[in-house]
């Protein structure tokens, strides 16, 4: 569907993008399944137990926001040509996300050891990248949804994806909030980790 956008089965940038985003799914999904089985079956639900009504306002607009990230991307950069990205910036989004999905693999660890979705039977993780940032795996995403139109070459494909990293910044404050409140040593460990999504900015 999506290269149908572009018109062409032969877009390198395009095979690029999808290498690097079913690699980090295969790894992640590898990972969940040798951790935390249970709690993959739990992520597959569109509606998870305690699931609080801002996650699934964020959940009904994320998935078609990121393929809009991606169809207006093809439309531009291949099919109507509406803006031209030098080839040293697609480059530069190919290797930020290298990085980056470590950093949200990383970050996943405190999910895979996860018995609940709700914020009461959760543990505070404090190692890896959860030392810098109280959201990492926000970061990472954020990051993600800016570089893809990089990979694709598309200028107009960061409109959608600025309108993504906007709503991961709402959708990270809320949770911080929720966890303040409900997750017992969170409010200790926001005195120590004072950021949420930009180390010494927020």
């Amino acid at each position: 569907m999506l290269l149908a956008s572009a018109g062409t089965l032969y877009w390198i940038n395009r095979w690029v993008h999808f290498g690097i985003i079913f690699s980090y799914l295969v790894v992640y999904t590898l990972l969940l399944v040798r951790t935390n089985p249970r709690l993959l079956n739990k992520r597959g639900r569109f509606l998870k137990e305690g699931t609080k009504p801002f996650d699934k306002v964020y959940a009904v607009f994320y998935v078609p926001l990121t393929y809009l990230i991606l169809t207006i991307s093809e439309l531009d950069a291949v099919r109507y040509e509406w803006s031209s990205m030098p080839l040293w910036i697609t480059l530069l989004g190919a290797a930020v996300t290298i990085p980056d999905y470590y950093v949200s693999l990383d970050g996943s660890k405190f999910m895979l050891r996860m018995h609940s979705m709700r914020a009461k039977d959760q543990q505070v993780y404090k190692s890896g990248p959860y030392r810098i940032l109280r959201h990492p795996g926000y970061a990472a995403g954020i990051v993600s949804v800016l570089t893809a139109p990089l990979i694709l070459g598309s200028w107009w494909g960061l409109v959608p994806g600025a309108i993504v990293a906007a709503m991961l910044v709402i959708h990270t404050e809320l949770e911080d909030r929720t966890l303040q409140r409900e997750l017992s040593g969170y409010k200790e460990y926001t005195k120590s980790t004072h950021h949420r999504l930009l180390p010494l900015i927020w």
